[in-house]
């Protein structure tokens, strides 16, 4: 299954359903309205998907519950979306193939070389060079 596209047809198509039986877990969810994992909770609730912040800090974001981790968050996720660094974006792959996961965001900025190399052996599909709130709008 894995594959690491620009835009993964897989990946699309749960988008494409917009609506709350799409669930995403954004990793790197932030109370700051100022910042990119803000602002993509907001922009994705507000277009009707079920979106799961992820913080560790958190108790809630945007008015919806927080959870510590993706092994926390309810399953089932059909995207995890990263707003995250380099370095905590590799860990948080390792969690997603080791949750059997599907389907992964890579945000501008939550990756480099060594986040591309791991996701294209990992066993899920893997969206990069592109941002979720734009595709999303298609």
């Amino acid at each position: 299954m894995s594959s690491s596209d620009s835009l993964s047809p897989e990946v699309l198509e749960l988008l494409e359903r917009q609506g709350p039986e799409t669930r995403i877990a954004v990793v790197g969810a932030s109370n700051n309205p100022e910042k990119y994992g803000n602002i993509i909770v907001r922009n994705l609730a507000g277009k009707g998907y079920t979106v799961l912040p992820i913080n560790p800090k958190e108790e809630t974001i945007a008015g919806l519950p927080a959870y510590k981790s993706l092994a926390e968050a309810p399953l089932p996720i059909d995207i995890v979306t990263m707003v995250t660094p380099p370095p905590v974006t590799r860990k948080v792959l390792e969690q997603v193939a080791e949750l059997g996961l599907g389907h992964v965001w890579l945000q501008d900025g939550s990756f480099d070389e060594e986040v591309l190399a791991y996701a294209r052996q990992a066993p899920f599909h893997t969206v990069h060079h592109a941002c979720i709130m734009v595709v999303s709008n298609y």
